[in-house]
């Protein structure tokens, strides 16, 4: 028997106790079985309704979309920062770490850059060859951004690095961060 064939003989399982016939036997439910309660008949007929579902997607499951990306105090809690100044992208993973939900929408660092900039603790500055860069204004030295050069594949570039200063300020105004408008 194949996946779908096992979801629809329980989907008829379902159908059948929910009209109060016993599946095996094909006859009534005695009315004192517990079987013949209400509660399980909308239990049996939500139940078949769901794997009608699944049988009309061919036996796979949808998974929901992941709604925008949240955080609750005790997930804030468990967020663990480092001593040493770390990139904006391994802060985020650091929250994503201390969430135990891998179906939740990551932190984006553009989130979080932006609100920076928006807040001129960053700027954006345009480089030679064009590219947009988001270097730390004075104040964000002053919260604890720093510059260092680093080689990638494509040569030298210029990274900000956020001390442990500036991942607690961080962590302090997530939620002014998610909600930049209010």
């Amino acid at each position: 028997m194949t996946e779908l064939e096992i979801m629809q003989r329980a989907k008829m399982y379902m159908d059948k106790l929910a009209q109060g016939i016993d599946p095996i036997t094909e006859r009534e439910v005695p009315e004192d079985s517990v079987l013949n309660n209400v509660r399980l008949a909308r239990c049996f007929f939500y139940v078949s309704g769901v794997l009608e579902q699944v049988i009309a997607n061919g036996g796979k499951v949808n998974k929901a979309a992941k709604g925008n990306f949240y955080i609750t105090e005790e997930e804030l809690r468990r967020v663990q920062l480092s001593q040493e100044p770390i990139l904006i992208s391994q802060l985020t993973e650091l929250v994503m770490n201390a969430i135990d939900d891998p179906d939740r929408k990551r932190l984006s660092t553009t989130t979080v850059t932006n609100w920076l900039i928006l807040k001129g603790f960053l700027q954006k500055q345009e480089s030679p060859d064009g590219k947009s860069k988001r270097l730390p204004t004075p104040a964000g030295e002053q919260l604890g951004l720093t510059v260092r050069i680093r080689e990638g594949q494509y040569g030298t570039y210029q990274a900000v690095y956020y001390s442990q200063n500036a991942q607690q300020f961080i962590l302090e105004h997530l939620t002014d961060i998610l909600n930049p408008g209010k």
